[in-house]
Protein backbone atom coordinates (compact mmCIF):
# COMPACT_ATOMS: atom_id res chain seq x y z
CA UNK A 1 0.00 0.00 0.00
CA UNK A 2 1.37 3.36 -0.97
CA UNK A 3 1.38 6.09 1.58
CA UNK A 4 0.79 9.56 0.19
CA UNK A 5 2.25 12.45 2.06
CA UNK A 6 0.21 15.59 1.81
CA UNK A 7 1.63 18.87 2.97
CA UNK A 8 -0.78 21.56 4.02
CA UNK A 9 0.59 24.97 3.19
CA UNK A 10 -1.08 28.13 4.28
CA UNK A 11 -0.35 31.30 2.36
CA UNK A 12 -1.23 34.60 3.92
CA UNK A 13 -3.21 36.84 1.66
CA UNK A 14 -3.79 40.36 2.82
CA UNK A 15 -6.98 41.14 0.94
CA UNK A 16 -9.86 42.86 2.69
CA UNK A 17 -12.65 40.42 3.33
CA UNK A 18 -10.66 37.33 2.36
CA UNK A 19 -9.29 34.72 4.69
CA UNK A 20 -6.05 32.86 4.18
CA UNK A 21 -6.51 30.24 1.47
CA UNK A 22 -5.23 26.74 1.99
CA UNK A 23 -3.04 25.22 -0.66
CA UNK A 24 -2.60 21.45 -0.63
CA UNK A 25 0.40 19.94 -2.29
CA UNK A 26 0.46 16.21 -2.85
CA UNK A 27 4.21 15.75 -2.65
CA UNK A 28 4.06 12.05 -3.46
CA UNK A 29 2.90 12.80 -6.98
CA UNK A 30 5.55 15.45 -7.71
CA UNK A 31 9.01 15.11 -9.09
CA UNK A 32 11.79 16.84 -7.18
CA UNK A 33 12.03 19.83 -9.53
CA UNK A 34 8.31 20.61 -9.32
CA UNK A 35 8.29 20.20 -5.54
CA UNK A 36 11.29 22.48 -5.07
CA UNK A 37 9.90 25.07 -7.46
CA UNK A 38 6.66 25.26 -5.48
CA UNK A 39 8.43 25.24 -2.11
CA UNK A 40 10.94 27.90 -3.17
CA UNK A 41 8.16 30.18 -4.44
CA UNK A 42 6.45 29.94 -1.06
CA UNK A 43 9.74 30.26 0.83
CA UNK A 44 10.67 33.49 -0.93
CA UNK A 45 7.17 34.91 -0.43
CA UNK A 46 7.61 34.21 3.27
CA UNK A 47 11.08 35.78 3.24
CA UNK A 48 9.67 38.92 1.59
CA UNK A 49 6.87 39.10 4.16
CA UNK A 50 9.48 38.72 6.94
CA UNK A 51 11.68 41.46 5.45
CA UNK A 52 14.47 38.89 4.98
CA UNK A 53 14.65 38.09 8.70
CA UNK A 54 15.37 34.36 8.67
CA UNK A 55 14.27 33.81 12.26
CA UNK A 56 10.76 34.92 11.29
CA UNK A 57 10.42 32.18 8.66
CA UNK A 58 9.45 28.69 9.81
CA UNK A 59 10.85 25.42 8.58
CA UNK A 60 10.90 23.94 6.02
CA UNK A 61 10.76 27.27 4.18
CA UNK A 62 13.79 28.75 5.96
CA UNK A 63 16.05 25.91 4.87
CA UNK A 64 14.65 25.98 1.34
CA UNK A 65 15.29 29.74 1.08
CA UNK A 66 18.81 29.45 2.51
CA UNK A 67 19.82 26.60 0.20
CA UNK A 68 18.26 28.20 -2.88
CA UNK A 69 19.98 31.52 -2.25
CA UNK A 70 23.36 30.04 -1.37
CA UNK A 71 23.47 27.36 -4.04
CA UNK A 72 22.37 29.79 -6.74
CA UNK A 73 25.28 32.09 -5.95
CA UNK A 74 27.78 29.26 -5.45
CA UNK A 75 26.80 27.57 -8.72
CA UNK A 76 27.53 30.83 -10.53
CA UNK A 77 30.94 31.51 -9.05
CA UNK A 78 31.91 29.12 -6.33
CA UNK A 79 32.67 30.07 -2.78
CA UNK A 80 34.36 33.25 -4.04
CA UNK A 81 30.98 34.64 -5.16
CA UNK A 82 29.39 33.42 -1.95
CA UNK A 83 31.85 35.32 0.25
CA UNK A 84 32.77 38.38 -1.80
CA UNK A 85 29.52 40.28 -1.15
CA UNK A 86 27.31 40.79 1.85
CA UNK A 87 24.12 38.80 2.31
CA UNK A 88 20.92 40.62 3.33
CA UNK A 89 21.11 41.41 7.05
CA UNK A 90 24.58 39.77 7.19
CA UNK A 91 23.61 36.52 8.96
CA UNK A 92 26.43 34.39 10.34
CA UNK A 93 27.84 31.96 7.80
CA UNK A 94 26.94 29.14 10.19
CA UNK A 95 23.27 29.44 9.13
CA UNK A 96 24.28 28.38 5.62
CA UNK A 97 26.50 25.55 6.86
CA UNK A 98 23.74 24.41 9.22
CA UNK A 99 21.24 24.33 6.34
CA UNK A 100 23.58 22.15 4.27
CA UNK A 101 24.00 19.86 7.27
CA UNK A 102 20.22 19.56 7.64
CA UNK A 103 19.97 18.26 4.08
CA UNK A 104 22.92 15.90 4.64
CA UNK A 105 25.46 17.71 2.44
CA UNK A 106 28.12 17.50 5.13
CA UNK A 107 31.12 18.17 2.88
CA UNK A 108 29.47 21.35 1.62
CA UNK A 109 28.71 22.46 5.17
CA UNK A 110 32.31 21.88 6.21
CA UNK A 111 33.63 23.69 3.12
CA UNK A 112 31.61 26.79 4.08
CA UNK A 113 32.75 26.59 7.71
CA UNK A 114 36.41 26.16 6.73
CA UNK A 115 36.34 28.98 4.19
CA UNK A 116 34.64 31.32 6.69
CA UNK A 117 37.28 30.45 9.30
CA UNK A 118 40.10 31.13 6.84
CA UNK A 119 39.42 34.87 6.94
CA UNK A 120 40.87 34.98 10.45
CA UNK A 121 38.34 37.45 11.84
CA UNK A 122 35.67 36.82 14.46
CA UNK A 123 32.61 37.71 12.37
CA UNK A 124 33.68 37.54 8.73
CA UNK A 125 30.12 38.11 7.51
CA UNK A 126 30.39 41.65 8.90
CA UNK A 127 33.82 42.46 7.45
CA UNK A 128 33.60 42.64 3.66
CA UNK A 129 36.98 44.37 3.35
CA UNK A 130 38.82 41.56 5.15
CA UNK A 131 37.02 38.94 3.08
CA UNK A 132 37.80 40.64 -0.21
CA UNK A 133 41.43 41.20 0.76
CA UNK A 134 41.84 37.55 1.75
CA UNK A 135 40.24 36.37 -1.49
CA UNK A 136 42.46 38.67 -3.55
CA UNK A 137 45.62 37.53 -1.74
CA UNK A 138 44.81 33.81 -2.01
CA UNK A 139 43.05 33.55 -5.35
CA UNK A 140 44.61 30.99 -7.70
CA UNK A 141 44.00 32.23 -11.24
CA UNK A 142 45.01 28.89 -12.76
CA UNK A 143 42.40 26.99 -10.72
CA UNK A 144 39.79 29.79 -10.54
CA UNK A 145 39.45 29.34 -6.79
CA UNK A 146 40.94 30.37 -3.48
CA UNK A 147 43.87 28.21 -2.37
CA UNK A 148 42.90 25.91 0.48
CA UNK A 149 39.15 26.14 -0.10
CA UNK A 150 37.15 23.06 -1.00
CA UNK A 151 34.79 24.26 -3.74
CA UNK A 152 32.87 20.97 -3.75
CA UNK A 153 29.60 22.86 -3.38
CA UNK A 154 29.83 24.49 -6.82
CA UNK A 155 27.79 22.48 -9.30
CA UNK A 156 26.77 19.90 -6.70
CA UNK A 157 23.53 18.53 -8.18
CA UNK A 158 23.06 16.25 -5.17
CA UNK A 159 22.10 19.35 -3.17
CA UNK A 160 18.76 19.53 -4.99
CA UNK A 161 17.76 15.90 -4.55
CA UNK A 162 18.83 16.00 -0.91
CA UNK A 163 16.80 19.17 -0.37
CA UNK A 164 13.72 17.56 -1.93
CA UNK A 165 14.16 14.45 0.23
CA UNK A 166 14.61 16.60 3.33
CA UNK A 167 11.45 18.63 2.54
CA UNK A 168 9.45 15.42 2.14
CA UNK A 169 10.76 13.95 5.40
CA UNK A 170 10.44 17.22 7.32
CA UNK A 171 6.87 17.68 6.16
CA UNK A 172 5.94 14.11 7.08
CA UNK A 173 6.95 14.63 10.71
Amino acid sequence: MYRHIVLQLTLSVLVTGCGSPEVTINMASMDDDTLLEKMSDIAFQKMDAADDVLSKVDEPYRTVAIIYAAQGVIDNGGLVYFFENDWPRTPPYSIYADAYERIDRLEAAQAIRDAAASFGVKNPEKDIDSRRQYIENHYNEDEFEVDGWNDCVCGDEQVWSNLATWVRHYSAE
